[in-house]
């Protein structure tokens, strides 16, 4: 079976209005929604119990149900809204969990990983909610020892009606529109195009 974007989309991208002008925790801030626990199962190599206690060498003992994530690396997100799927029977699984499901898998096994707070939460920032939504544009400013402040802005997309091709920038539009036709122009018509336009800088 072959995951669609569309469907990576629905597991892994949080509602624009769910995300907060703050963050306080990076733990608690991730698990505000099932989307944002995903990422974090697919991104973080974790074992059962808490991560910075000293078991003074030690082995854990696992409780009855615990396990390492099994969901590690199962897909590997860019900044440029790409993705690479490395394991898809796990990736699947994942979709398919149910919001409660993916909360219960982590509380019964105790992950944390509070490590670099905004670091990581910057990372779902421009990773995941920057490349795979077209309502706001995050960043993030006022970082302290307390807080980190989320900022948005809303997003203006001109959009080709005919393609769905969609950018900020009305002459990128234009652009792809006429590089739609460049092919089937004559010759002597592109190299008149090409002039014009090299001599308004474009």
């Amino acid at each position: 079976m072959t995951i669609s974007r569309e469907q990576i989309k629905k597991a892994f991208v949080s509602d624009p209005k769910d995300i907060g002008e703050e963050a306080y925790n990076n733990q608690d801030w991730y698990q505000e929604d099932a989307q944002r626990m995903r990422y974090i199962l697919a991104t973080i190599n974790m074992s059962p119990g808490d991560s910075y206690a000293d078991f003074k060498g030690e082995e854990r003992q696992l409780k009855l149900g615990q396990e390492d994530n099994r969901f590690f690396d199962c897909i590997d997100f860019d900044y440029q809204g790409g993705y690479e799927i490395k394991d898809e029977a796990k990736l699947l699984e994942l979709i398919n969990m149910s919001d409660e499901d993916v909360a219960e898998y982590i509380n019964v096994n105790e992950y944390e990983w509070i490590g670099d707070d905004y670091d990581h939460i910057s990372d779902y920032l421009f990773k995941i909610m920057n490349e795979w939504q077209d309502v706001l544009e995050y960043d993030t400013e006022d970082e302290d020892e307390d807080s980190m402040t989320i900022t948005t802005r809303e997003i203006d997309y001109v959009v080709d009606s005919e393609t769905g091709f969609k950018s900020e920038n009305k002459y990128e539009v234009a652009y792809n529109i006429l590089n739609e036709y460049w092919d089937s122009l004559p010759d002597d018509h592109k190299e008149s195009i090409h002039k014009r336009l090299e001599a308004i800088g474009v």
